[in-house]
């Protein structure tokens, strides 16, 4: 009996690895969305709501958001010099409570919050700020700990809001502050940075441009023996700012992506042929193609709201074209208008856009961003049930980012527990939990395998899956890099 007990072992042993080498990798894409808080948005649907009311919303979204198909939030934290967080250094939003700086009663930390319920659920919750905009617009008056009262000199008024100046050297630090304080404090999967640097250009009553109010910044800097001309200046101010972020955000978590969603071209006419009015080089100071190809970011997020069938400015011409210019490999995930459903465009033209990001997959792994979450969370144009039917089907993991962590991951340890009704994963020698980020499971049904779940690091356990003849579980790493499967059968 001993000896057929070891043959026994030894033949589900080998089945066992034989299964493991058969499991496929999991398919990879990035499906995100934005969740706007300024100017209540997205969330809260106002400002001044009971706090249990508020976080039933957040949790809301967020289910709405997995339930969508999504695996990544970018969840606004920081709109106009104020938090959607418990901060020292700026006060708390008014979009939350109506009065800028007065915390929720009781108090609870909205980011927090949108961490874990993403975690939760196997998603990834980026936090999302907008670096120069002080005030927007004049609906909330400024808070004794608001930068507008703490230190007027360092904002200008143009259009309906103000603005930092980003030509201050104190002004980049406060804006580095900010957000390094956020990545040491908070577990958050990436920073993201929207398309506002220098402020999109305000028309006058005469219908042209109104000059940014630098110039006695501008002036300085010259006097003291600066030499480039302004808005080579203006680039300058904000490239600094963007690399002081990103060597930031590594110098504390490394594996934190930091991503850029810039205006959807980099400078007009390019590509050749395309033409274009708005200058984002020139009239914004956002050198975005240089900061790919510097690797000052993981990810560009380029708005390229235009429909595909639009002459020139074109969804896919800009695409092909940013792939074109990421010489280094980095993600290009596009944002689409999905709120202009009903508009200029109907739900058909995103699920052409995300065929689009896949049929370029050899060159790049698909990904793409929604803007934004209100149009799935209602079914504009019926876009979420559509994309739920035909884009969305298969459960999805982001593409990994090597450049920032590589582990190899070992296999788990895999049992089935509660009479086989539950299945149980944990690492052998427990100093790789540590590396450990996230657990994948597939799962064998129908002779089939697909990804069935994705499970933070702290969570070790889940039902067996309904129908499955068996079950893989993988651990993955901080960048998304998946070790070895471990397969266990459902007989």
């Amino acid at each position: 009996m001993n000896a057929l007990l070891k043959l026994a072992c030894l033949l589900t042993a080998c089945t066992c690895l034989q299964a493991q080498l058969s499991v496929p990798q999991p398919y990879r894409e990035l499906r995100g969305s934005w969740i706007a808080t300024v100017h209540n948005i997205n969330w809260p649907s106002q400002p001044g709501l009971p706090v249990a009311t508020q976080q039933a919303e957040l949790e809301r979204l967020i289910q709405s958001a997995h339930d969508s198909g999504l695996n990544c939030l970018i969840f606004q934290v920081r709109s106009a010099c104020e938090a959607m967080y418990e901060s020292k250094i700026e006060p708390w939003s008014c979009y939350l409570s109506g009065l800028m700086s007065l915390p929720p009663s009781p108090k609870w930390d909205p980011l927090a919050f949108a961490i874990e319920a993403a975690h939760k659920r196997g998603m990834e919750l980026h936090a999302w700020f907008n670096p120069y905009r002080a005030l927007a617009g004049d609906r909330f008056a400024p808070s004794a700990g608001h930068v507008r009262r703490e230190h007027p000199e360092w904002t200008l008024k143009y259009g309906r809001d103000w603005w930092l100046n980003p030509g201050l050297p104190q002004v980049r630090q406060r804006v580095l502050d900010v957000i390094l304080d956020v990545t040491r404090r908070y577990d958050v999967d990436g920073i993201h940075l929207d398309d506002y640097f220098y402020p999109y250009p305000v028309n006058g009553g005469d219908g042209k441009p109104v000059p940014f109010p630098d110039d006695e910044t501008y002036a300085r800097y010259r006097n003291g023996g600066g030499a480039l001309e302004l808005t080579a200046w203006r680039r300058e101010n904000v490239d600094q700012t963007v690399r002081a972020i990103y060597e930031g955000i590594k110098s504390v978590r490394r594996t934190v992506k930091f991503g850029i969603s810039p205006f959807g071209l980099w400078r007009p006419d390019f590509p050749p042929g395309t033409g274009g009015g708005l200058d984002p080089y020139e009239h914004m100071g956002a050198d975005s193609r240089g900061w790919l190809q510097k690797g000052w970011v993981d990810y560009l997020a380029p708005q390229l709201y235009w429909t595909i069938d639009r002459p020139k400015l074109g969804f896919a011409t800009y695409f092909e074209w940013w792939l074109g210019e990421n010489t280094l490999g980095r993600h290009i995930w596009p944002g689409m208008n999905t709120s202009k459903i009903g508009d200029d465009r109907r739900a058909g033209e995103i699920l052409a856009q995300i065929s689009i990001t896949r049929s370029r997959q050899a060159r790049m792994p698909p990904g793409h961003f929604h803007w934004n979450f209100g149009a799935l969370d209602k079914d504009l144009g019926k876009i979420n049930t559509l994309a739920r039917e035909r884009a969305y089907g298969l459960h999805t993991l982001p593409p990994a980012s090597p450049w920032l962590s590589n582990l190899s991951l070992p296999a788990p340890r895999v049992e089935r527990v509660a009479n086989g009704e539950k299945l149980r994963w944990f690492f052998d020698d427990l100093r790789w939990d540590a590396s450990c980020r996230w657990w994948v499971v597939q799962a064998l049904v129908e002779g089939k395998w697909r990804t069935e779940e994705v499970a933070f690091h702290s969570q070790h356990e889940t039902l067996w899956p309904k129908g499955a003849a068996a079950v893989a579980v993988r651990a993955a790493g901080p960048a998304w890099e998946l070790g070895p499967a471990t397969v266990i059968s459902g007989r």
